[in-house]
């Protein structure tokens, strides 16, 4: 159903709505080829985000202009059709997963080959936790808490645990 609800909604989304996004501008920027699955994919993620009639939608910061992409196409379809057939869903932004860091301190990306895939190899898991980036600070100083390696390690602590852990770190005495 999203495959054929990408359809509909790519017959009445403004060409000009699609060139503006900023993902297609700046991979065009950097060379990569403008092909029709980069050009068209926020109607696919439009589609995706509509058929459910949701009216909240959890996303990254970096995710929230698809949701916007897809009020725009929604409010164009009941606009097009002269009826309420979608919902004008709104993003929700929690500010502890706003922004998943990559191991290498950028947004957590697969183009940017900074991921830890869960399905990988526990020698190549293991490969890349330990190429998150830290820095040079010594076991006695206190740790900056706001780096990937804790940022990436809070998201699967809990409240307790991240206290705690955040507490020795910022003592001093901790090594990464």
């Amino acid at each position: 159903e999203v495959c054929e609800l990408s359809w509909i909604l790519g017959s009445v989304t403004p060409m000009g709505l699609l060139e503006r996004r900023h993902a297609y501008k700046d991979k065009v920027a950097q060379g990569t080829s403008a092909d029709h699955g980069l050009f068209s994919y926020p109607v696919l993620m439009a589609a995706d985000i509509l058929l459910y009639n949701a009216d909240i939608v959890p996303v990254g910061r970096d995710q929230k202009q698809h949701v916007e992409m897809a009020r725009d196409i929604a409010q164009r379809f009941n606009h097009v059709y002269a009826s309420e057939v979608f919902k004008l869903p709104e993003p929700r932004i929690l500010e502890a997963v706003e922004v998943i860091p990559g191991i290498d301190g950028r947004k957590m990306s697969k183009t940017y080959e900074n991921t830890i895939r869960m399905f990988w190899p526990e020698k190549k898991i293991k490969k890349a936790v330990m190429g998150i980036v830290t820095d040079s600070t010594p076991v006695e100083e206190p740790k900056d808490t706001h780096t990937p390696l804790f940022e990436i390690w809070s998201l699967f602590a809990s409240p307790a645990e991240r206290e705690q852990e955040f507490s020795r770190a910022q003592a001093g005495g901790v090594g990464y």
